[in-house]
């Protein structure tokens, strides 16, 4: 009997078979690999996500464990003023050479709006009007005095008319999740001991202009600051101010100063009037 070379109908059926499960094999396998490249990316993805959370928790634990007790700045006064003057910023001029956040009285439950917070006063004879400026670098209202009356302040203290004292509260710490508030008021202090009247208004002008972002993370202050001439990198990262600034802003709760910006001029509370026309009368009285 001849033999056949052609292929079986059972044979065909077999191999076609065998294809199609060669087929769907290779199909599970792309859809398995695929599926362990997403997981692993989700994976990936969610590591990240809790290093940057780790992260945030770092610096906001960092940023918390403040000692109660530190140095006084040399830009500033005892009761933690910076005070620009036509001649340049004052230095030296603490009776102290630190403070303590223990030895500050607890504020009021009701701010008493009538009390002056020490070293706030008229001054005397001839000298010029002392203008006072209770602010936190996180309040929007700061920010709005600042873009009002920023140019006619630089005008009167390099004129000689006033000497013009900041102090850099922390009220708004809570509003940020990095503290900005304090980092922001100890960066002030690091680039007072280094800087010109007119580099640090212009410093503090700058800062102001990114009111309402959130908060400057300590990189982005650093580079403010270099562009005005002070070197504030180590300062920030040692939290060497910090102690000051929450003693500073609890002595000002604890004589009435509740809210930002608080303005004082030759001694009295700027009421309802206009800064620039309260300004104006304490000037024009000197003369």
């Amino acid at each position: 009997m001849a033999s056949s070379s052609s292929t079986s109908p059972d044979s065909s059926t077999r191999d076609a078979a065998r294809e199609r499960a060669r087929e769907v094999a290779d199909q599970h396998a792309r859809q398995d690999k695929r599926r362990r490249r997403l997981l692993q990316f989700g994976i990936l993805a969610l590591v990240l996500v809790i290093l940057a959370v780790i992260g945030v928790v770092v610096a906001q634990n960092r940023a918390q464990q403040i000692p109660e007790a530190g140095p006084v700045p040399a830009s500033a006064n005892q009761w933690g003023g910076t005070v620009l003057t036509a001649d340049g910023i004052r230095t030296g001029e603490s009776e102290v050479e630190q403070r303590d956040l223990a030895e500050v009285p607890e504020a009021p439950e009701t701010p008493d709006e009538s009390a002056v917070p020490p070293g706030v006063e008229a001054s005397a004879g001839d000298e010029p009007v002392q203008v006072v400026i209770f602010q936190d670098f996180e309040c929007v209202h700061c920010a709005d005095f600042e873009t009002e009356n920023g140019d006619a302040l630089e005008e009167a203290v390099t004129s000689g008319d006033i000497t013009l004292e900041y102090r850099n509260l922390n009220f708004l710490d809570r509003a940020t999740p990095t503290m900005y508030s304090s980092r922001a008021a100890a960066a002030a202090y690091e680039v007072g001991n280094q800087v010109s009247t007119e580099q640090y208004l212009a410093f503090v002008d700058e800062v102001f202009s990114h009111q309402g972002s959130g908060g400057l993370d300590d990189e982005q202050l650093v580079q403010i600051a270099d562009t005005h001439g002070a070197d504030i990198a180590t300062a920030l990262e040692e939290n060497t101010w910090r102690p000051m600034v929450n003693v500073v802003s609890q002595e000002s709760l604890a004589n009435g100063v509740s809210g930002t910006p608080t303005v004082f001029i030759d001694g009295e509370r700027l009421g309802n009037e206009t800064f620039q026309d309260a300004l104006d009368e304490a000037v024009a009285a000197k003369d």
